[in-house]
């Protein structure tokens, strides 16, 4: 029984990373919603995060789970930067302050060692987002330049 669990677990998820995109993409692409066609490439997290979460060390599991997290705030707010340019840093800052509270929730678990993996995933975050923070100030930056083209 466990095993058709996980076939039909496994095909749901397949089935909402294949078709959900490809819906999203024809409903946006038919009503005129140009900018916002690849919305729906945002579920193609939903498989990351199950294979992460079948982690069994909770210390590789905890930083994964960060750096998901990151890259899928990262991703939507990319997507949504048609709306305001300022969504990303918006989004990246938002998903700081949850790895903060997640260090500050937990400073002393259990174990030690599984409170040392959120202060870690939360540098490696830190690291990460300024890093894309940075970078997407020199793409806003290099955007404004006049083309150099002769």
């Amino acid at each position: 029984m466990k095993l058709i669990q996980k076939i039909l677990l496994h095909l749901i998820i397949v089935f909402i990373v294949i078709i959900f995109p490809v819906i999203v993409y024809e409903f946006m692409s038919n009503n005129g919603y140009n900018d916002f066609a690849f919305i729906g490439g945002v579920s193609y997290f939903i498989y990351a995060f199950y294979f992460a979460l079948k982690i069994k060390k909770h210390r590789a599991k905890v930083i994964i789970l960060g750096i998901l997290s990151l890259l899928l705030a990262l991703c939507i707010g990319l997507l949504l930067s048609e709306i305001n340019i300022f969504f990303p840093i918006i989004l990246l800052i938002i998903n700081l302050i949850l790895q903060a509270f997640l260090v500050i929730k937990n400073p002393k678990y259990r174990d030690q060692i599984i409170g040392n993996s959120y202060l870690i995933n939360f540098v490696i975050t830190l690291i990460l987002s300024v890093i894309i923070t940075f970078f997407w100030f020199l793409a806003m930056a290099a955007s404004g330049m006049p083309s150099n083209h002769y």
